[in-house]
């Protein structure tokens, strides 16, 4: 018997586990489950109210209406005003949602309470114990508030038949009463533990089918699931991250050591995600060789890209048969500026491109934000001199345009990226014996979104003007070259 007992409470603490497990994953669906419900218990109370009072006037004589039929009446006029309301809101809170049911059920406790002790007090309570049998039917709750909302309700109807009734009518509805509230509780019970198991299991169900069964991160159809309702949510409140993966050279990978090896390279991938990034991180296939991590909550760009970079040197001691190490080119994006799901998409996208064509198994990182609230058109400047040095962009300029200033390729690439639409013009100052603006040169005429942006090289030698003038620059000048003349070309390629 010691040991029945002892398995008894094992299986009843699972249980207990299980419904507050329940309550934690489910909370959307129960919120939907009671405001249906409540819909319908409204609907429903209400034919039967009429009905039952209609018939009570024509057909029982000396028939009163009580306090208790007025206040049921002026409730369920209310609650019709509450459901067309939250049916046009679309959703409420967790917490206003448990407020209008159980105050739902309050309403209709006290109503019956006061159409029984003022209509006839010679009769035994009927109503009030069907009602405490059928509130753990109706609605979704956690134990104890089904136990404190039916106390309540006991206590009040106790304290009102006490001086109403006599002691042994009573006693005895009393006794009824409490015997309906222990029966509901069990019934609760028996009930809630039913459907958190069923309620689990479709939300194991979800997650299964949400999940890319190669490489056990999210498809690409619950990745954007997950991050709209973040983004919803938190929308320009909350900083966030991106990263888009991309595995280099896939499909020698697949070419050389067949589909098998292909598919053990993104399944190991998945793993070395999922262990390199935190567990509320949103990792998910975006499909083929192409992965995203969406990071809630993240502005350290320090810390994404050492993440990334653990996943690339991991990556690297991973063995199939393959002549050379694999590796991955990554784009990250941390966002301040609350931007949407298709523009982080996009920006980390630019990113990621930009790794690929610095020679891959790179990572490139920007942070991103959106203050430019400048009507003007924005023109670009790529050079390594200092704001001041620049004697190629008149002070003038920035009554035309509104002047980013980058000092490194990755700087005017990210600002390219991000401001697309409003950049008319992009200026290149090209030394001999730096490299800086010849990316940005490569990577604009390469990428088929950028390439209409006109691009005015002004080059400081011999070696960079021919350079400039095979990689396809639409203007290429001289910084010796009158400071009119750069201003008449800035002008006309900008369109001003």
């Amino acid at each position: 018997m010691l040991k029945t007992l002892k398995e008894y409470l094992k299986q009843n603490k699972k249980e207990i586990d299980e419904i507050k497990l329940y309550f934690k994953k489910c909370a959307v669906e129960i919120d939907r489950s009671n405001l249906y419900m409540l819909r319908r218990s409204c609907m429903y109370t209400s034919i039967v109210f009429v009905c039952m009072l209609f018939f009570a006037v024509t057909c029982i004589p000396g028939f009163n209406v009580t306090l208790g039929h007025i206040l049921m009446a002026v409730m369920l006029i209310a609650y019709f005003f509450i459901n067309a309301l939250i049916r046009k809101r679309g959703s409420i809170s967790t917490v206003q949602t448990a407020t209008v049911c159980l105050l739902f059920y309050f309403l209709v406790g006290m109503s019956f309470i006061l159409i029984e002790m003022f209509s006839n007090i010679t009769n035994h309570t009927r109503w009030l114990p069907l009602l405490l049998m059928i509130f753990p039917v109706l609605f979704i709750d956690r134990l104890y508030k089904y136990v404190i909302e039916e106390l309540f309700l006991i206590a009040v109807y106790a304290a009102i038949s006490w001086f109403f009734k006599d002691p042994i009518m009573f006693s005895r509805d009393f006794y009824t009463v409490i015997a309906a509230f222990i029966l509901s509780q069990l019934v609760g019970r028996i009930i809630l533990g039913v459907r958190s198991k069923q309620g689990l299991a479709m939300v194991e169900l979800r997650r299964y089918s949400s999940v890319d069964k190669l490489t056990h991160v999210y498809n690409k159809g619950a990745l954007l699931e997950e991050m709209d309702s973040y983004l919803e949510e938190n929308r320009g409140t909350n900083p966030c991250a991106m990263c888009i993966i991309d595995v280099d050279s896939f499909k020698q990978v697949n070419d050389s050591l067949g589909h098998n090896g292909g598919d053990l390279l993104l399944e190991h991938i998945g793993k070395l995600l999922l262990e390199n990034f935190r567990p509320t991180d949103i990792i998910g296939r975006f499909g083929g060789d192409e992965f995203v991590v969406f990071l809630p909550g993240m502005k350290d760009s320090q810390l994404v890209e050492l993440r990334c970079r653990s996943v690339q040197m991991m990556l690297t001691d991973f063995y199939i048969g393959n002549s050379e190490p694999f590796s991955l080119s990554i784009g990250v994006i941390i966002d301040e500026g609350g931007h949407s799901r298709e523009e982080l998409f996009r920006m980390a996208d630019d990113a990621l491109y930009k790794s690929k064509m610095a020679g891959k198994n790179r990572c490139t990182s920007w942070v991103v934000y959106n203050n430019s609230e400048d009507d003007l058109p924005m023109m670009v400047v790529a050079s390594s001199l200092k704001e001041n040095e620049r004697d190629f962009i008149s002070k003038e300029e920035k009554n035309r345009f509104h002047v980013f200033y980058g000092g490194n390729d990755d700087e005017v690439i990210s600002c390219i990226s991000q401001y697309e639409e409003n950049v008319r013009l992009i200026v290149v100052e090209m030394r001999d014996g730096t490299d800086v603006g010849i990316l940005v040169l490569k990577y604009v005429k390469e990428r088929e979104r950028f390439n209409h942006i006109p691009i005015l090289a002004v080059c400081s030698g011999e070696e960079s003007r021919k350079l400039a003038v095979k990689m396809g620059a639409d203007r290429v000048m001289s910084a010796e070259d009158p400071q009119d003349l750069i201003k008449n070309n800035i002008g006309e390629l900008g369109g001003i």
